[in-house]
C-alpha cells in the first residue's frame, strides 16, 4: 500500500483537533493533487471550502520535495463531496532579486487565480476515487472518460532482470554453437550489484538466444533496435525443463543462477533466476509468443507505439497487445501515436507512468466493417514505412550514434501530415 503520511495527518487533524467549521492550513506534498495513490484523499470527505496555493520554483526549493499549501474547513456533512471545484492561487516573490533563505522574511504576490477540478470522479462499489486535479480551462480539451475494451487486453511485458546476467552479444563459432559476452549497452544505467561483468566467452547453443525489445529503442511507429538474451527455455514452445537443457546451457545457467542467488536482496523470495524472470508469468505465456504485437511505453513524456512482427519478447517497460489481425495492430498504433492521444495522456497523467491511461478513452474494438477503423489501419502502415525509412537513413548517416531525441524530432516532421489525418478521423470517432 502506498499512501502519503501527510494525508493521514490531514485527516486525523479533522477528527482530533477541529470543531465544525474549524480551519486547517497545511503545508503538504504537491503529489496529493495529482498522484493516483491519493485519489481517495482528494475526496476531501468531511471538509469544505478547500483552497490550494502553489509556488514558483525559487520558493519550492525551500524543501527537498515539491509542496503546496492546503486550506479547508471541517464540515458537518461527511456524506457529500463538496469540493468538485477548488480555488487555486499561484504565488511568486514580489522582488526578483530576493535571495531565498529558510527564515527570510519574504513579500509574496498572487499572480494567478484559477479553478482546479478532477478530470473524472470514479465510483467502484462504495468507494469513490477523485482523479488528478487539473485547471478548469483544460477540461474542454478532455475526451469523454470511458474504459476501453483494450484496457484488459494490453499487458505489461516481462521484467527481464538482472540484465548483466542474460543480455548478450554473440559470435557464431561452429554448427549451432555461439560464444557469448555481456551486451555493453545494458551497463549504461546499471546499478550495483548488477553493474558488473559476470561472465566472459561462454559457449552455448544458439537456440537459447531470444530477441527482446525495450522502450529505449521505441519511437513513433518503429522499434529501431533489439537485444539478444540467453534464456534456458525451449525455443519452440517456451517450456522450461532443466533436465532437457544441453550440457553447455546447463553449465552456463548454473553459473548465472549462482550469481543471482548470491547477490539478490534477502527480501526477494524467488528461489532461482528463472523464477525471477518469470514472475507473475509475464515471460512464459502465449502472449509473448505472438507473431503480431502492438506495443507502447509505460512511462515518459511522449507516448510512442509500434507494430512488432516476428519472434520478439517484450520487456516490462512496455505494454503490448497480441493479435492475429495485422490491421487491428496498425489501427491501435495509429491511435496511440496520435497527437490527440498525446494531449489526453499529458492532461491525465500524474507522474512519468502512463500505464493504462490511454484506455481511459473509449477506443472501440477494431471492426473490419468500420471505414474509419480501416482508414486508421492503412495510415498506420504508411507511417511505419516512413518511420523505418527515416530511422535507417539517419542511423546509417550517423554510424548508429544518433540520439533517440533527434530521431523523435525527425520523425515528428516527416509524420506530421499523416498524424493530422489520424486526429481528424479520431475526432469523428470520439464525437
Amino acid at each position: 500500500m502506498n499512501i502519503e503520511i501527510s494525508a493521514l495527518f490531514f485527516y486525523q487533524a479533522k477528527e482530533v483537533y477541529l470543531k465544525n467549521n474549524g480551519k486547517i492550513f497545511f503545508v503538504i506534498t504537491k503529489g496529493v493533487i495529482t498522484g493516483s495513490h491519493t485519489s481517495r484523499f482528494r475526496n476531501f470527505r468531511g471538509y469544505k471550502n478547500v483552497k490550494i496555493w502553489s509556488f514558483e520554483p525559487r520558493l519550492e526549493k525551500l524543501f527537498n520535495i515539491g509542496f503546496i499549501c492546503l486550506f479547508a474547513q471541517k464540515s458537518e456533512n461527511t456524506s457529500k463531496l463538496y469540493n468538485k471545484k477548488i480555488t487555486h492561487f499561484h504565488v511568486e516573490l514580489k522582488n526578483e532579486a530576493y535571495q531565498i533563505e529558510y527564515f527570510s522574511k519574504l513579500e509574496l504576490k498572487i499572480v494567478e487565480k484559477d479553478v482546479l477540478l478532477p478530470y473524472f470522479i470514479e465510483k467502484r462499489g462504495k468507494k469513490i476515487f477523485t482523479k488528478k486535479l487539473i485547471p478548469q480551462k483544460l477540461s474542454k480539451d478532455l475526451l469523454p472518460y470511458a474504459e476501453s475494451v483494450y484496457k484488459k487486453l494490453f499487458h505489461k511485458g516481462a521484467d527481464i532482470n538482472p540484465r548483466n546476467l542474460i543480455f548478450v552479444n554473440y559470435e557464431e563459432i561452429e554448427d549451432n554453437l555461439i560464444k557469448i559476452n555481456p551486451d555493453k549497452r545494458i551497463f549504461k544505467r546499471a546499478k550495483a550489484p548488477w553493474n558488473l561483468k559476470e561472465f566472459n566467452d561462454e559457449i552455448v547453443e544458439k537456440k537459447y538466444i531470444f530477441k527482446v525489445i525495450k522502450s529505449t529503442e521505441l519511437v513513433k511507429f518503429q522499434v529501431f533496435d533489439y537485444y539478444n538474451v540467453f534464456l534456458p527455455l525451449s525455443n519452440g514452445n517456451f517450456n522450461y525443463d532443466y533436465n532437457e537443457l544441453t550440457d553447455n546451457a546447463k553449465r552456463f545457467y548454473n553459473k548465472i543462477n549462482q550469481v543471482y542467488l548470491k547477490k539478490k536482496k534477502s527480501t526477494t523470495k524467488h528461489s532461482s533466476l528463472l523464477e525471477n524472470l518469470n514472475r507473475w508469468s509475464k515471460l512464459i505465456n502465449q502472449r509473448q509468443q505472438s507473431k503480431i504485437k502492438c506495443v507502447y511505453n509505460n512511462s515518459g513524456s511522449i507516448l510512442n507505439s509500434a507494430v512488432v512482427l516476428g519472434d520478439f519478447l517484450v520487456t516490462g517497460d512496455l505494454s503490448f497487445y497480441d493479435t492475429d489481425s495485422l490491421d487491428e495492430a496498425y489501427y491501435l498504433s495509429s491511435i496511440l501515436n496520435s497527437n490527440l492521444m498525446q494531449k489526453q495522456v499529458k492532461i491525465r497523467k500524474s507522474s512519468r507512468h502512463i500505464f493504462k491511461i490511454p484506455f481511459e478513452i473509449p477506443i472501440e474494438k477494431y471492426n473490419t466493417h468500420n471505414k474509419n477503423h480501416k482508414h486508421l489501419a492503412e495510415i498506420g502502415k504508411q507511417c511505419q514505412k516512413i518511420a523505418e525509412k527515416t530511422t535507417k537513413k539517419l542511423m546509417l548517416k550517423s554510424s548508429h550514434n544518433i540520439s533517440k531525441i533527434k530521431l523523435q524530432k525527425a520523425l515528428k516532421n516527416r509524420l506530421n501530415p499523416l498524424l493530422t489525418q489520424i486526429d481528424e478521423i479520431l475526432k469523428l470517432e470520439f464525437n
